[in-house]
């Protein structure tokens, strides 16, 4: 694990703990207590001598899981020297999986964009012949090289990334509770919209969609969560604003218990790898999303999302508005939502869906190492 650990390889770890010795290998700033071993010892993921030492340390019949993230290993997700020693690894008998949660950056109109994206792809192809299983967080992503590498299909399937904010439990008035902390009316909608400001999560497409349903529908409260965006917002609709910032994950988890409805207009579309997607779902809270072109196909035909085209700002508006209207429809999206959540995304799930897929290609005989 690279740059502290993370939400999702602590959990993952842990449930894997529940029935299988592991231990993670880290980098030298990761502090924390954990019902695992971490050897926080890695000072230069491209340090390859390094890493041979950390390697050598591990048992021979270790499993390696790593999480394949680019740019958590290199200088623009490039690091040649580390295919280098998986190659090495590989040739010695240790058996790896590539949990991969990215892949390749997009091509782009400058050469240096065009070079980084070219070596990820490279990267890639070369862990397509290494590993001995993909887990990928994305079902496009799947279904895009199951077609163009037909020959490792045994080696690939999706495995998504469940949410890192656990369900905490409320009380039966929660709800009216948290709006009066917030000093709203009890009968009062909530619109939230959750996670780190970024280009591709569209915050102004949530932020002219609550807009307009303030014009159309009365007063609604849009509620940010996670970041401290820089945003304008109308004068007379700042009292119906509640700008969180960062919470503890417990708060996020009452933010979200709270809110009627979660806005996340993704530039790319709604995917198994977006844990703020899997969060909302698990929640119980009906999501207004966007298909794009990392939207694979069981989620383009949910029936527990409300998606509309990525590129359509208007019709993500008309979707948000139909579920701040319907308050039935409402209430039975959310309700599928958690039900799907837990039945193909939680963690329990996703955790004994990658234990029968190492069991499948046959490696559960040997002892999974999870590290990044």
């Amino acid at each position: 694990m690279r740059g502290g650990l993370a939400d999702h390889t602590w959990l993952m770890a842990k449930h894997l703990s529940e029935t299988r010795p592991v231990a993670v290998l880290s980098s030298r700033d990761v502090y924390t207590n954990a019902p695992f071993p971490i050897r926080a010892s890695v000072h230069d993921w491209e340090d390859v001598a390094e890493l041979s030492l950390e390697m050598a340390a591990t048992p021979s019949d270790a499993l390696l899981l790593w999480q394949y993230v680019p740019h958590m290993y290199g200088r623009g997700g490039v690091n040649r020297p580390l295919i280098a020693l998986w190659r090495r690894l590989k040739r010695e008998g240790r058996k790896q999986v590539m949990i991969a949660h990215e892949i390749a950056a997009p091509w782009g109109r400058w050469p240096n964009q065009w070079w980084y994206a070219w070596n990820h792809r490279r990267q890639w192809r070369a862990i397509m012949g290494l590993a001995d299983l993909i887990p990928i967080s994305t079902e496009a992503w799947t279904e895009q090289w199951l077609r163009s590498e037909p020959s490792i299909a045994r080696k690939l399937l999706t495995l998504p990334s469940p949410s890192s904010i656990e369900r905490v439990p409320v009380g039966p008035n929660h709800r009216a509770e948290w709006r009066q902390a917030q000093g709203l009316p009890p009968d009062a909608k909530v619109m939230l919209w959750w996670g780190s400001v970024s280009g591709p999560k569209q915050l102004m497409w949530v932020v002219d969609a609550w807009e307009t349903a303030c014009a159309q529908l009365g007063p609604v409260v849009l509620c940010i969560v996670g970041g401290n965006p820089s945003i304008n917002l109308p004068g007379s609709l700042r009292s119906l604003t509640r700008i969180m910032g960062f919470l503890k994950p417990e708060e996020v988890s009452r933010c979200l218990q709270a809110a009627d409805l979660v806005a996340l207009p993704f530039s790319d579309g709604a995917s198994e790898r977006r844990t703020t997607l899997m969060a909302a779902l698990g929640h119980g809270v009906a999501v207004a999303s966007t298909t794009g072109h990392n939207t694979g196909s069981s989620l383009r035909k949910a029936d527990f999302l409300s998606l509309s085209p990525a590129d359509d700002a208007l019709a993500f508006t008309e979707s948000v508005l139909h579920l701040l209207r319907d308050n039935t429809a409402r209430t039975e999206m959310a309700r599928r939502g958690r039900e799907a959540h837990d039945t193909a995304y939680s963690w329990p799930v996703v955790t004994q869906k990658l234990l029968g897929a190492m069991d499948s290609v046959g490696l559960l005989s040997v002892v999974p190492l999870p590290g990044r």
